[in-house]
């Protein structure tokens, strides 16, 4: 089937990219009770924003707050409060006038607040908070802090937090659908054909069961197109992260016998990483654009574009 190119675009944007539903979302998340009619909202996600590249970005303000907010598919990065650190910045460029920053007169801002939704199928908990002091090599009197809330909406997780939005909840339990759909269908449909198969089953007993019913029904081909790109992407990562550890061992008992064991280990960490980033090229180009990949291998791997470019 044709894949869509655009990895950004996601189901949860798509469901969650009008007022009313931003609102239910936020008041569930932060256990507000913002009112739909009366509240002022301005979605003011950037695009193309560095490190920012690979998640569902929705970014708005809201009662003079400012709340990035992530969907993330896969595995949470610990390197998020520096990413969010960076965002923020280009945010702030977009809301303001620069010139108003060099008068006397103290500028106020929208406060910010830093939301990272995970829906991954690692048992992650419930909900965590990630600091950016913790990336510093001397945490001690802090003078820059920045706090992502991390929490899990997988199907069954945060309960008090998924039935405030029914939106939400819906959506939690139609991913955890899709996957068990994917669990249950592997031995009867053939391997290149499961994850379609599985999400239009998915799509089906939703439409059947009432769940995001109107949405389905009015989207049904995007959603499939969308959602059977993110799957393939999380299936591929787990497969080349699953090869470049098997490798690096092989590697590090090779070299170790050569060179004796610490170094031995760190030289198959080092080739481990370097398969790992050649396997990841290999799967990602049969499912995003280039720019895409460059970028997501950037970020996974820390490389340049050039060292990138080598392998394409």
């Amino acid at each position: 089937m044709k894949i869509n190119k655009k990895y950004k675009d996601s189901v949860f944007i798509k469901l969650f990219s009008n007022k009313k539903e931003i609102i239910n979302l936020y008041n569930a998340i932060k256990d507000t009770n913002y009112d739909i009619e009366k509240t002022e909202i301005e979605i003011i996600t950037l695009e193309k924003v560095l490190f920012m590249e690979r998640n569902n970005d929705l970014c708005f303000t809201i009662d003079n707050k400012l709340v990035v907010l992530i969907e993330h598919q896969s595995t949470i990065n610990n390197n998020m409060p520096l990413r969010f650190l960076l965002y923020i910045a280009r945010e702030y460029e977009k809301i303001l006038d620069e010139n108003n920053i060099y008068k006397e007169k103290l500028v106020k801002i929208p406060t910010p607040e830093f939301i990272v939704l995970y829906n991954g199928e690692r048992n992650y908990e419930e909900r965590k908070l990630l600091k950016l002091s913790d990336a510093f090599y001397n945490n001690e009197n802090v003078k820059l802090e920045l706090i992502v809330d991390i929490i899990n909406i997988n199907y069954n997780k945060n309960i008090n937090i998924i039935n405030k939005s029914k939106t939400l909840n819906e959506y939690s339990y139609f991913i955890y659908l899709v996957r068990e759909n994917i669990k249950n269908n592997k031995d009867k449909v053939k391997k290149e054909d499961l994850i379609k198969y599985s999400i239009e089953k998915t799509i089906k007993e939703c439409i059947e069961k009432n769940i995001l019913k109107e949405f389905l029904k009015m989207n049904s081909s995007e959603v499939l197109n969308m959602l059977y790109t993110e799957f393939k992407i999380e299936k591929a990562e787990k497969i080349w992260k699953e090869e470049a550890f098997q490798d690096g061992i092989e590697v590090g008992i090779s070299k170790g016998r050569e060179l004796g064991r610490e170094e031995g280990r760190e030289l198959g960490r080092e080739e481990g990483i370097e398969i790992g980033m050649v396997n990841q090229i290999k799967a990602l180009k049969k499912y995003v654009d280039k720019e895409e990949l460059i970028n997501i291998v950037k970020e996974d791997y820390n490389v340049s574009r050039e060292e990138i470019e080598k392998y394409l």
